[in-house]
């Protein structure tokens, strides 16, 4: 009778989700992967895939402060200098490129951020990308 009870018990208990599956996305945010040179935990975005283009916001010559796990950033150090591929989730409201507002229908903004080399200056309003994958490109940044 005990083993009929802890069979239908097992049988009936939920299975474990796939470890692999990711977690649903925030209404709050985008998942972007994006290809760039690291220096230390800053990532200047070069390209972006085809698919993140058509269906979210241009983050192409953006830079990112990466945030993340231990193990995700310690990825991240070991690929300083390194051209890489970077997954990860970003705030919309961080890409939101409205400037002040100016009366009812007038907005003042900078426009759009200008590529540079190096790290972003840390008074500059860095996005910052929570990353989940960080994959290797390429040993050089290139010119």
């Amino acid at each position: 009778m005990i083993w009929l009870f802890l069979a239908l018990t097992l049988a009936t208990a939920p299975l474990q989700d796939n470890p692999q599956e990711r977690p649903p996305v925030p209404k709050d945010s985008i998942e972007v992967t994006v290809i760039g040179c690291l220096s230390g935990r800053a990532l200047k975005a070069t390209e972006v895939r085809q698919v993140d283009v058509s269906s979210g916001p241009d983050v192409r010559s953006r830079s990112f402060r990466l945030a993340g796990k231990k193990d995700v950033m310690d990825e991240v150090k070991r690929h300083d200098k390194h051209l890489v591929e970077v997954t990860g989730l970003i705030k919309r409201s961080a890409l939101d490129d409205r400037g002040v507002k100016v009366g009812r229908s007038v907005e003042i903004s900078g426009g759009l951020p200008v590529s540079g080399s190096g790290r972003p200056n840390p008074a500059d309003n860095v996005v910052v990308m929570d990353v989940s994958s960080v994959r290797l490109r390429s040993t050089s940044c290139g010119s």
